[in-house]
């Protein structure tokens, strides 16, 4: 690898490792480097001289890693500074070559570089988002839900319901969260996302006539959206759409066999034929 700056073998915190853009002449062609700030580093202002600069500097103690031909997401396109802009536009007749290289700072106690993976971090749920969310409770002008996951989102092992809405075993025997009460299916790990689903959001119309009861039942699973961060400590969710409702229920209040959408407001048991009133979600 071939590169125009030396980089410290150790560094520790606030310890600069390179500028941000670095260019080398060789044969008549001019390569710039362009560092990209990665796990371990960030990148921040330097004042060299009075001039403002752009350098990365090490937030660890530990190695640094150099990766050559690094490909940048479309979004860290945009982060080009008024330093890369005079060096690439500095004036010259041969060919020019950029190089993109990410730096990264290994802990001395990890062999490798612990990168966070942004997908599975930034999942919670915020304004918009579509998500599954189970009834724990109802009134006559409000429903109380616990949201288990965001619609397209990972979801790690321990959050929201924690293990008993995950499948995996949970204490005292059983296999999940089908063998649990509504009670009885806590967070293992804390309290899990909560939300509110008033009657007025529970249809886009005849809002004044909605009856609770006939649109849900505690243990039915709900699709709904996040209309807004509600209270504090509850989301405030809506179901106002037509693929927006229950998704899955059983009759008896939860005790008898699963039940599916006949119509916009009926779910039945096709073993029986017993129906019960739901605000049925549009099927997938």
């Amino acid at each position: 690898m071939s590169i125009n700056f030396k980089f410290p073998e150790s560094v520790i915190p606030g310890q600069l490792l390179c500028p941000a853009f670095d260019i080398k002449e060789e044969n008549d062609k001019s390569i710039v480097y362009e560092y990209i700030a990665g796990p371990g580093t960030r990148l921040q202002k330097h004042n060299l001289n009075g001039t403002v600069v752009n350098i990365i500097n090490s937030t660890l103690v530990g190695t640094v890693k150099i990766e050559e031909d690094f490909k940048m997401d479309s979004s860290n396109l945009d982060e080009l500074n008024e330093t890369a802009e005079d060096e690439k536009n500095h004036s010259n007749n041969g060919t020019r070559e950029i190089k993109k290289i990410k730096v990264s700072v290994v802990h001395k106690r990890n062999n490798t570089s612990s990168e966070v993976d942004n997908e599975l971090t930034n999942n919670l749920p915020k304004e918009g988002d579509i998500v599954l969310a189970k009834v724990t409770r109802i009134t006559l002008q409000n429903v109380s839900l616990e949201i288990l996951a965001v619609e397209n989102s990972p979801v790690p092992i321990d959050s929201g319901v924690g293990s008993n809405g995950h499948g995996v075993v949970a204490a005292g025997a059983g296999s999940g969260s089908a063998s649990y009460s509504v009670s009885q299916t806590s967070s293992d790990f804390g309290d899990p996302f909560r939300g509110t689903l008033r009657s007025q959001d529970v249809r886009a119309t005849e809002r004044d006539s909605v009856k609770i009861i006939e649109c849900f039942k505690p243990g039915d699973i709900v699709r709904a959206q996040i209309l807004s961060l509600g209270d504090g400590v509850n989301y405030y969710l809506t179901t106002a759409k037509d693929d927006l409702g229950v998704v899955f229920a059983k009759s008896g209040n939860g005790a008898g066999n699963q039940m599916y959408a006949l119509d916009w407001e009926t779910m039945v048991v096709p073993s029986t034929g017993a129906t019960e009133k739901r605000k049925c979600a549009k099927p997938f």
